[in-house]
């Protein structure tokens, strides 16, 4: 630039000014500058030409501008329309930018294995190597295992070594232990809360079950009372328990352990089925009640006294003075027969006499002789009957009722067979033993000396040999030089009927001294 003449410093920077705020496009460096040198204006200057907008030449593969070129209103409109257009992403970049976010998530996975320490990842060419050092071989091959599920990776190079040094390997388990134990004693104000209320709620189980269900001396149905005491016990307990398990924020537990109790219950159901049938049969048995203590029965194929009802089996004592036990589960199956439930009980005696002997005689006889015994009930009355008739023997039969309260059953049938067999030789009613006819049928015949046939001979049957004297007549042998008749002799006292109590007694002694559990009336 060149001055025309010389200027004062105030109308060159208005000049300025006024250049930068009308005229802000690119000025020609090659256009002249001419000033006023006296009246401080500004003169159009020579060779200055009016500013337009102007454009940037395009550069060419040097970066270099060609030239400087009018703009032309459709090729920039085509420029712009270009440059609006979207351009597809590279698919390689896209690849590489998927790898790395993968890279990235292992490393962030490794960052929270306590097994890894300081574990680099290098990716190169689809190629994945890991560098540092691992607590274990099986956190080694761990990390490999990760680093195998990174997407288009052809190969992992694991130079990851395992820790041999004592410090850096316990160092983790020891962070571990720490952060247990801090958990653990910020627990413990709400553990002891907990025990504390599961106690509480034990105790007042206890009592409200001795208040509301007392036991009674001698009570009627101690079972029911007993079941109705354990379960009201058992529901206060339980609330208990899950008060404290959702104070302790632990009521997840609950679900899990009535899943593993239902699965626990099977298979003991299983392998238990025999004793958790016998208890669920005492139960029904205590429920039931079929029988009481001292009761007479006949169950299983075993007679005897109650003793007691456990909750697995039934004791019984034989009339022998033995200790039987009877799984509950055959009691409960089986058919039993109480002979005390009913005082009254019906005796039975069976005599059989000689065919030829009237048979009404007889009957009249041993009906009277059970209606005069002591311990035979007059109601209902003694009951005569001809049973059967034998090849040898007619069969009587002879019934009567005792009172098995006042009179012993087994002492009155004895005496009963006593005096019917008594009153049957009184009366010369013949008893006889059973007797069997045997008859030999057999012939012969006689060949003379000329050989020729003889004459058949007849055979006869040996005569019937006579029927032996029956038990109390007379014989020759038996008769007595004074021609006088053995009578049986009198019983000098009476018979002795009162009821036998010694295996009641032993009975009482069994519970006195035993405290198992006993589930029946008492």
């Amino acid at each position: 630039m060149r001055a025309a003449a010389p200027f004062s410093l105030p109308v060159l920077l208005g000049f300025l000014a006024l250049g930068s705020v009308v005229a802000p496009g690119p000025v020609l460096a090659d256009a002249p500058i001419h000033l006023q040198p006296s009246s401080g204006t500004f003169t159009e200057p020579l060779g200055i030409q009016p500013w337009q907008p102007k454009t940037e030449a395009p550069a060419d593969a040097t970066g270099q501008l060609t030239g400087l070129q009018e703009p032309q209103p459709e090729a920039q409109t085509a420029t712009e329309g270009q440059q609006a257009e979207p351009q597809e992403p590279d698919p390689e970049v896209q690849r590489a930018a998927a790898r790395q976010a993968s890279v990235d998530d292992l490393l962030a996975i490794y960052r929270r294995i306590d097994g890894l320490l300081d574990v680099e990842v290098t990716l190169e060419d689809r190629i994945l190597e890991l560098s540092g050092t691992a607590l274990s071989q099986e956190d080694r091959v761990r990390a490999a295992e990760l680093a195998e599920r990174v997407p288009d990776v052809v190969w992992v190079d694991n130079r990851i070594t395992v820790e041999t040094d004592l410090r850096r390997r316990l160092a983790p388990i020891m962070d571990r232990l720490g952060e247990k134990a801090e958990r653990a004693l910020r627990f413990i104000p709400s553990l002891l809360v907990g025990l504390i209320l599961i106690g509480g709620s034990f105790v007042a189980a206890y009592f409200a079950g001795r208040w509301i269900f007392p036991s009674r001396k001698g009570e009627q149905g101690p079972f029911h009372r007993n079941l109705l005491r354990q379960a009201l016990r058992g529901a206060i307990g339980l609330t208990g328990i899950l008060l404290a398990l959702e104070l302790m924020d632990a009521t997840a537990l609950v679900g899990a352990v009535l899943g593993a109790a239902g699965v626990f219950g099977i298979a003991v159901g299983f392998a238990f089925r025999d004793i958790v049938e016998n208890y669920l049969s005492g139960v029904l048995l205590s429920l039931r009640q079929p029988f009481a203590p001292s009761d007479h029965v006949e169950l299983g194929g075993h007679e005897g006294r109650i003793v007691r009802l456990t909750g697995r089996e039934t004791i019984l004592m034989t009339l022998d003075g033995n200790h039987v036990r009877v799984p509950n589960a055959t009691v409960f199956k089986s058919v039993m027969t109480n002979f005390t439930r009913n005082p009254r009980r019906r005796f039975v005696v069976s005599v059989g006499i000689a065919p030829d002997e009237a048979i009404r005689p007889a009957l009249d006889a041993g009906q009277a002789t059970l209606e005069g015994l002591p311990g035979v009930l007059e109601t209902p009355p003694v009951s005569a009957r001809v049973q059967a008739l034998g090849d040898s023997t007619v069969e009587l039969r002879f019934s009567g009722w005792v009172d098995q309260t006042q009179a012993d059953f087994l002492k009155v049938r004895s005496g009963a067979l006593k005096a019917v067999k008594e009153r049957f030789e009184a009366d010369g009613i013949q008893t006889p033993p059973p007797e069997y006819g045997v008859r030999i049928l057999g012939g012969g015949e006689v060949r003379p000396a000329d050989g020729g046939r003889a004459a058949p001979t007849e055979s006869t049957p040996p005569a019937r040999p006579d029927r032996p004297a029956a038990a109390g007549t007379p014989t020759e042998l038996d008769t007595p030089t004074d021609s006088t008749a053995r009578t049986p002799p009198a019983d000098p006292s009476p018979a002795d009927i009162s009821p036998d109590t010694t295996i009641e007694e032993e009975i009482e002694r069994e519970i006195r001294e035993s405290d198992e559990e006993d589930l029946l009336q008492r």
